[in-house]
């Protein structure tokens, strides 16, 4: 980066002083009209620069500067590094606490606003007798997420929300050297990662505008066929078994809830659909919310954040927060 505006001054100075010049004077005039233009471009790829490092943000799937900026309006969070208020333990005492526990679902990837995730409207539609406490960690595995809830050092809950991805088998399939080998910030740049402007125009010419035109496509092929890998998805159960055990270690009530790829919701029905069928046969099937009907049912446009990002949009999470808020409210009423 440092060598391109070295690069600009010298060519600016170098016109400069020829336009200046007294010797050659028709050289001079062409000189002067390239330093008008020339300061023009500066001075728009200036503005340009200032507008996407100082204004423009927006949520991606890609390590790109304007996620950078996003993330720094909307992305705050707490003590222990999850996106919701401190908690105390004078909030929880006396009410239902329920714990939310996933990935950037949960957590709200690509929502301004934290009372749009289907957390937060699955709170407000419980109503004040509960505390719903939100654990989601962007990047969270199975594994990861049984780590979170046995770390936890809240009461203990009466309901756990698991909201399970697909991508969750990735470390079933990492752990016996399986790779789908996705980096896409790899072969970057150092201009584009220096530049907010020469970022942004480097992410857009090189992955194009939608998700499905960045090699996403690819990786789901390679995600769906660790389902089909017998000793993935043995590995992923005992993943998901050590869970469930965590889970019935605090005699909590399981909720779960599984969200399919939002980009292609009924391709991904079968294992959605797998993943379903494990937590079916281990008690569960009344607490389970598969949610690739509703997806398909939702334009493309609208269940998503963006074009860039495939992560729920905040109309989808307000469909998904109304769903879930009875099952979470339903083994209470039985209790009684």
């Amino acid at each position: 980066m440092a060598i391109i505006i070295l690069m600009v001054i010298v060519i600016g100075c170098a016109l400069v002083a020829v336009a200046r010049q007294r010797r050659w004077l028709r050289l001079r005039g062409v000189a002067g009209g390239l330093l008008v233009s020339y300061a023009s471009l500066v001075l728009l790829l200036l503005l340009g620069e200032g507008y996407f490092r100082f204004v423009y943000a927006e949520s991606d799937g890609l390590p790109t500067l304007a996620l950078e900026n996003w993330k720094a309006r909307y992305w705050h969070t707490n003590a222990m590094g999850f996106r919701d208020p401190d908690w105390t333990s004078r909030e929880v005492t006396g009410k239902q606490v329920v714990l939310l526990i996933g990935d950037s679902f949960t957590a709200g990837w690509g929502i301004p606003q934290t009372a749009d995730r289907f957390g937060d409207v699955m709170a407000a539609r419980l109503g004040a007798d509960y505390a719903v406490i939100n654990l989601g960690l962007p990047g969270s595995s199975t594994v990861d997420e049984t780590k979170t809830l046995q770390a936890t050092t809240f009461q203990t809950p009466q309901t756990v929300v698991l909201q399970y991805y697909l991508n969750d088998i990735e470390t079933a399939a990492l752990s016996i050297g399986l790779d789908p080998g996705l980096n896409p910030a790899r072969d970057m740049p150092a201009w584009a990662s220096e530049s907010y402007l020469g970022n942004f125009l480097y992410w857009r010419v090189m992955s194009g505008a939608r998700p499905e035109q960045r090699g996403e496509q690819s990786y789901w092929d390679w995600l769906y066929s660790m389902y089909d890998n017998s000793t993935v998805w043995d590995i992923h159960q005992q993943q998901l078994d050590a869970f469930t055990a965590a889970v019935e270690a605090t005699g909590a009530h399981l909720v779960v809830v599984i969200f399919p790829n939002m980009l292609d919701p009924l391709r991904s029905i079968a294992y959605a659909d797998r993943v379903a069928q494990y937590f079916a046969a281990h008690g569960y099937a009344d607490s389970t919310l598969k949610l690739f009907d509703a997806a398909a049912a939702m334009p493309l446009a609208e269940r998503i954040v963006s074009v860039r990002d495939a992560h729920a949009s905040a109309a989808f999470n307000r469909q998904v927060g109304e769903w879930l808020a009875p099952l979470v409210v339903q083994p209470a009423l039985d209790a009684e």
